[in-house]
């Protein structure tokens, strides 16, 4: 992996299962091949309704991932970026 690509490496067998109701962060993960492995939703402190996105993805990976999303040095294709982030809100509004 490079800084051009901060994606995971596809190959990781000690991945785990990040809940995150983040749809921004989430966005973002998916970008940089993430896999999204399912949604829950619930009920939020308000009585909305909530959505949490589940991701398959190693500890390791999850750390420096966030740290370049909430350090604003993460890079992904803009498009790339909308289109995941309009996908998420169709699953949150459906």
């Amino acid at each position: 992996m490079n800084e051009a690509n901060p994606g995971v490496t596809p190959s990781d067998s000690k991945s785990k299962l990040y809940r995150t109701s983040d749809i921004y962060f989430s966005a973002f993960l998916e970008s940089v091949g993430v896999p999204l492995v399912t949604t829950e939703v619930g009920k939020s402190a308000d009585g909305g309704r909530k959505v949490v996105f589940l991701f398959s993805v190693s500890d390791s990976d999850l750390i420096r991932l966030r740290s370049l999303f909430f350090g604003g040095t993460g890079t992904v294709k803009a498009r790339l970026f909308v289109d995941n982030l309009k996908s998420l809100k169709q699953m949150c509004f459906c």
